[in-house]
């Protein structure tokens, strides 16, 4: 008995929902021709999350204390940065997030009045060099051509930029 119930059921339907409607339309469309609801605009509305027009978010350095203090600082930062690279971190270069930590606190402690966010885009700047094999093009000049063409091939020079939020490879000129 159960077995005849269940296919009547099947045969028949559960229940007739009405046919559904063309949005906006009120044509009766045949069942099973559209897709579910919720089809004109989505969840947040044109523009997605957040909306469109608003300000771009600023970057880490991009700030009137760091500005002054990239300005006074003793020498680049790219070149302090590298520095510590080289003498200070040489021992944690096997271990590129050691590495970046450890480059990321001397920075930070060379360049008086530096935020710890700004200090760390020089930070992951050396990072990524160390990690795209642009260690030895960088060596003796940050701003060399074979180290940029290098950095840049990495992508690091646009990941440095949009941490610091301020344009170019931190190069004078």
């Amino acid at each position: 008995m159960k077995w005849i119930l269940i296919f009547a059921l099947g045969l028949l339907g559960c229940g007739d929902d009405p046919p559904r409607t063309v949005s906006g339309g009120g044509d009766r469309v045949p069942t099973g021709s559209i897709g579910g609801t919720g089809a004109t605009g989505g969840a947040g509305g044109a523009g997605g999350a957040g909306g469109a027009g608003g300000a771009a978010p600023k970057g880490a350095c991009d700030n009137g204390t760091d500005l002054d203090a990239i300005e006074n600082a003793s020498d680049t930062l790219r070149n302090i940065a590298r520095d510590c690279g080289l003498f200070i971190c040489a021992a944690s270069v096997g271990n590129s997030n050691a590495y970046r930590q450890c480059v990321d606190d001397c920075v930070a402690a060379r360049v008086p009045g530096i935020s710890t966010d700004c200090a760390n885009c020089y930070g992951e700047l050396e990072s990524c060099g160390l990690v795209a094999l642009c260690r030895f093009q960088c060596q003796a000049n940050t701003c060399s051509a074979l180290c940029l063409n290098c950095l840049n091939g990495a992508s690091c020079i646009t990941e440095f930029e949009q941490c610091r939020g301020l344009p170019g490879d931190g190069c004078a000129g």
